[in-house]
């Protein structure tokens, strides 16, 4: 009858207040010889909902009439919890209103009990099987789409959710690369100003050897003001455009951080702040870019000196742990918002300009130290309490092992 082994037992349930009617019906069933079935019976309303609902046989037989109720009750009563059992309405005679009420409230067939015959019975029962069989297919079909369905609405939020994220980074990354062309035209419009001065006095006192000292001294450091700015430039294009190439050797950390300090001398002698290394009881040798590292350690001091109030210390470190060497930059500085720590090693990115002391610089300084870290097989990190709690920046890099 339906995908269910032949020999497997249909297990029937009458409801009905009449036991001619069990007999009856229990005769029709041992006619049908195509498929065994197992016949109980209840005679009331109530046994038979609780029967309904609970769904406790493959096919339910149902009278019409149930004392006081009748049938189309009982479905209309077991749809109101759900039911979704296998129900044949017996009616004593054919009545289009009755039939037609049976199948709106969940029946699956209707027989005339008048007209009923074995034939027709296991046909009526093979029916309402086969369709609760595709029904309950319908439905897991069903279930499964509308799974689906919600997994592919979740997808699409969260794709939704990322174009909006990339959306607003790109938004973001744009208004920095507005404010940086504003601040490279401010930083390279600003030393024409003094050279434009000293030239005007070289002009106006030619044969003064102080004034004309004076003169080219102040051109001297504006344009080698404007020759760092423009190197940072083409060093962070190489960088970005993998052309720069380390040139690695063994060397002394203590040589790199004096050069290092040697390079930010007039930056923290600008700033008013006090420098102190931290002394490592042995030597540390390292393979490393001297220049290129030399560079990472100079932009981290002029960033400390930048962002420390006078009189404010700025402490170098060095640590090695499990074959790492560890070089801290340890400041007493304005700190770092922590809005801001997440775009800190992004280019164009400066600390919060609206703070008590107003900067100058490209923002690329730390972008560029934090890349060539990178190619260093190191890590550049950042730690800092908030705003006036200083920061403190550690470069991490693997020791030679030769």
């Amino acid at each position: 009858m339906t995908a269910r082994a032949e020999n497997e037992r249909i297990r029937v349930l009458l409801i009905d207040d009449d036991p001619e009617d069990y007999l009856i019906t229990k005769g029709l069933l041992e006619d049908i010889h195509s498929q065994p079935f197992v016949l109980d019976w209840v005679d009331g309303y109530d046994a038979g909902l609780t029967a309904i609902s609970q769904g406790t046989h493959d096919v339910f037989l149902v009278d019409y009439r149930l004392g006081a109720r009748d049938g189309i009750q009982l479905l209309a009563e077991a749809l109101t919890k759900n039911s979704s059992a296998a129900v044949i309405l017996l009616t004593g005679q054919g009545q289009y209103e009755i039939d037609h009420l049976a199948i709106e409230t969940g029946a699956a067939d209707y027989l005339e009990k008048s007209r009923l015959d074995s034939i027709l019975l296991e046909r009526s029962i093979r029916h309402a099987l086969l369709q609760k069989h595709y029904e309950a297919k319908l439905e897991a079909n069903v279930a499964e789409r509308t799974q689906e369905l919600e997994r592919l609405n979740e997808n699409l939020k969260k794709e939704s959710l990322e174009r909006k994220k990339a959306v607003e980074a790109l938004r973001e990354a744009d208004r920095r690369k507005d404010e940086f062309l504003a601040t490279l035209a401010h930083e390279l419009r600003n030393p024409l100003a003094p050279i434009r001065n000293a030239l005007t006095i070289m002009r106006l006192k030619p044969d003064s050897p102080d004034a004309i000292e004076r003169a080219t001294g102040m051109i001297d450091r504006q344009v080698g003001h404007m020759v760092r700015l423009i190197d940072e430039l083409m060093d962070i294009s190489r960088i970005t455009r993998n052309k720069l190439r380390l040139v690695p050797e063994r060397l002394q950390i203590s040589e790199v951080i004096s050069a290092a300090i040697e390079l930010s001398q007039p930056q923290i002698e600008k700033a008013k702040v006090t420098l102190s290394v931290q002394q490592y009881p042995t030597e540390v040798i390292l393979s490393a870019d001297r220049l290129r590292l030399a560079q990472v350690f100079s932009n981290l001091l002029d960033n400390a000196a930048k962002y420390t109030e006078p009189g404010g210390t700025i402490t170098i470190g060095i640590e090695v742990l499990n074959r790492e060497l560890a070089v801290s930059f340890r400041d007493t500085g304005i700190g770092i918002p922590a809005e801001q720590m997440p775009f800190l090693f992004e280019l164009f990115t400066q600390i919060d300009r609206t703070l008590k002391r107003a900067q100058s610089g490209l923002g690329i300084g730390l972008a560029m130290a934090h890349r060539l870290v990178k190619m260093h097989s190191g890590a550049l990190e950042a730690t800092s309490g908030g705003l006036g709690q200083g920061s403190t920046f550690t470069v991490r890099l693997p020791l030679d092992t030769d």
